[in-house]
């Protein structure tokens, strides 16, 4: 694996492509683990506030599905994150996926923020072939150099209930949508093959697009890291950084060990 470059292209543009070779051979014990957990009435999804279309977000697989486990902490990839970051990662946060997402570009880190800032990365992984009319991955291309987002610069308070959590981030989404507008970034859209592995960067503005063709899947996980010897580990969405009012995150109780 070609660290410099790789870190060079991560640099530059915010994310990067990459392939694990002992990554893909757990993939089939991924999907068959996620088919049994779909048999289940109680499956554990991501609030409604962050579902765009009727496909379940399936948070915390890796509790059930020793193959996710096992993924999160491959060798060769928390070696390649910790290249990125010069810091050790910690994975803490799984999302499944079975189609597309059709959710508006944001940043993960209006959702998992550290102090100091930026330790953060997201490794997406395709666990079948994803096609362009399947709504794959999109990022903006050099979005991690933006300036962090928080509630003070969308002039917002801390939510009370998920009512105001709802008004608040769907102003933060016309906010993203406006902003990429106004800097005229560079969209793209990332139809991968099977174990594919996109890693993007702390700030990284990402979505999916409209399914163009509603009979195809898109079958695939993310995995977030934070990193350690961090001071905070918190929610912006619940913080208020100018008052010294973080919503802290246990990183020892959170992470996938």
């Amino acid at each position: 694996m070609n660290y410099t470059k790789i870190k060079k292209d991560f640099k530059k543009n915010g994310y990067i492509i990459v392939d694990i070779e002992s990554i893909k051979k757990k993939i089939s014990q991924v999907n068959f683990g996620i088919n049994k957990i779909l048999k289940k009435k109680n499956i554990k999804k991501n609030p409604i506030v962050f579902h765009y279309n009727k496909s379940p977000r399936i948070v915390e697989a890796w509790k059930e599905i020793n193959a996710i486990k096992k993924i999160a902490k491959d060798k060769k990839l928390n070696k390649l994150l910790e290249q990125l970051k010069k810091r050790k990662p910690i994975p803490f946060s799984t999302i499944n996926f079975l189609r597309g997402t059709e959710q508006p570009l944001h940043s993960d880190y209006f959702h998992f923020a550290t102090k100091p800032h930026y330790y953060l990365v997201g490794a997406w992984i395709a666990l079948e072939d994803v096609s362009v009319k399947s709504g794959p991955l999109a990022i903006v291309e050099k979005s991690h150099k933006l300036p962090i987002v928080t509630n003070e610069t969308l002039n917002q308070i801390i939510p009370k209930n998920e009512t105001e959590l709802k008004k608040n981030y769907t102003k933060y989404e016309k906010y993203i949508k406006r902003l990429v507008k106004k800097k005229k970034l560079k969209t793209v859209e990332l139809p991968v093959k099977k174990g594919q592995i996109i890693i993007w960067d702390a700030n990284t503005l990402h979505g999916a697009f409209k399914i163009r063709n509603p009979k195809l899947t898109r079958k695939s996980m993310v995995i977030h890291y934070h990193f350690s010897n961090c001071e905070k580990y918190y929610n912006p969405l619940y913080s208020l950084i100018s008052k010294k009012i973080y919503s802290q995150r246990n990183i020892k109780k959170i992470k996938i060990n």
